[in-house]
């Protein structure tokens, strides 16, 4: 069978942009919209109590995809930086045997984890979960590693094809599961079987493409190591984007379940539209930083603009219309102030400013500085979780903080080096 899919040739920043405008922005936004109307009807079928259960279940699985996008991270620069340099060996590894082997660790390591945090998170009633959550998260391996490779190799259509087949499949799941009657195993299944379906589909139409990317010259080792940096760092991120609901659940007390499903609903709701598009644009980043390393700080500017720009508007409609329209998504089972929203809203923009110069980071090879951004945000985000304030001020607050003194960290990173890109 012979690819069905357009390919984008090696590219300038031009060919890259409209292929990106063209692919991944749409295929984004479909999936970020199939994730908000997952949630929002397994808000409405489930109800409150349905609702928490599932909602730590997705953020305990999203928590752990937010790890593996380090894994992404890696094979977009090795791919980036072989295609830029056109780095050849006779030695040629195999994505696939470097993605089993890390599939088979994530597994392990998340069923033998869970036995420590299931029963805290999920309830003992639903600890069982933690199952699905391993196999998801090792199904994601293969995901992260072959779209970092599709954007790395400038396959944007592949990458979308992923990104936008993950979401419609995920949705059309949840629904038929829903429509079952909601049994929360069936609708774990139904989170994640989308992830080996996605990819298995865009192999099947586009076999010739998806082998032409599976091969590097990149050695495991070099892999491994700085995935171990990106993944690192990726955890940090994971515990302040993806898997601060489950974060909060430990700060909770148990008569706050009200006020921390309000929160959970808030928190994925008010930074979507940031920081959906942005960590699905994170790979283009890595990219566009891949061809000129040494001279980051244009397009950093320019990203930021973006980000500034957006982030007032959504601040100013939040505040003016946030409540009555969570009030209205909720069905007046949750209320929060605009003096609630709004702070979430924000903290959305200064994590994703650090994605923006993290990738600027991991593009010239820096891969410390990026992780040590990401864990001096996360360490300080958890730590003010400590302060006794109200859990809404302490989200608030932790959430803005950090990532402000992450993002400082990484900017001293990036004064700190400038040069070429290390070959794979």
């Amino acid at each position: 069978m012979t690819s069905s899919l357009p390919t984008s040739d090696t590219a300038a920043p031009d060919v890259t942009r409209t292929a990106t405008a063209r692919w991944v922005l749409p295929a984004t936004a479909v999936s970020g919209l199939s994730g908000f109307v997952v949630m929002l009807l397994a808000f409405r079928a489930l109800g409150s109590a349905g609702y928490a259960v599932f909602g730590v279940y997705w953020s305990s699985l999203f928590l752990i995809v937010g790890v593996l996008f380090g894994i992404q991270q890696e094979t977009t620069r090795a791919a980036a930086v072989e295609r830029v340099t056109a780095a050849h060996t006779d030695r040629r590894r195999s994505f696939w045997v470097f993605a089993a082997l890390i599939a088979a660790g994530v597994v392990a390591v998340v069923l033998v984890t869970g036995v420590w945090w299931a029963p805290p998170t999920l309830g003992a009633a639903h600890a069982g979960l933690v199952v699905q959550v391993a196999l998801g998260a090792g199904a994601n391996v293969f995901v992260a590693t072959f779209s970092g490779a599709f954007a790395g190799a400038n396959r944007w259509s592949h990458l979308a094809a992923v990104i936008a087949l993950d979401g419609i499949l995920r949705l059309a799941g949840v629904a038929g599961a829903l429509m079952l009657g909601g049994d929360l195993q069936v609708l774990a299944w139904a989170v994640i079987l989308p992830f080996p379906l996605a990819l298995a589909i865009v192999f099947l139409v586009s076999p010739r493409t998806t082998m032409a990317v599976s091969r590097t010259s990149s050695g495991y080792r070099r892999l491994l190591v700085n995935s171990a940096h990106t993944v690192v760092a990726a955890t940090a991120m994971a515990l302040i984007v993806n898997g601060f609901p489950m974060v909060l659940a430990f700060f909770a007390r148990p008569d706050q379940n009200e006020e921390l499903g309000a929160l959970i609903l808030a928190v994925t709701f008010t930074r979507a539209p940031v920081l959906v598009p942005l960590f699905a644009l994170q790979s283009y980043l890595i990219t566009r930083f891949a061809v000129s390393p040494a001279t980051p700080w244009r397009l950093i500017g320019q990203a930021m603009a973006v980000i500034a720009v957006v982030l007032v508007a959504l601040a100013g409609a939040t505040a003016l219309w946030g409540p009555r329209l969570f009030d209205m998504l909720s069905r007046g089972d949750f209320a929060l102030s605009a003096s609630a929203l709004v702070p979430l809203v924000v903290s959305s923009g200064f994590i994703g400013a650090l994605c923006v110069t993290g990738s600027a980071l991991v593009a010239r090879g820096q891969h410390r500085g990026y992780a040590a951004g990401w864990i001096v945000a996360a360490v300080i985000s958890v730590a003010i979780l400590f302060i006794p304030l109200t859990l809404e001020s302490r989200a608030a607050l932790a959430l803005s903080a950090g990532p402000l003194a992450g993002l400082a960290v990484q900017a001293v990173c990036l004064r700190t080096r400038t040069g070429p890109t290390p070959a794979a």
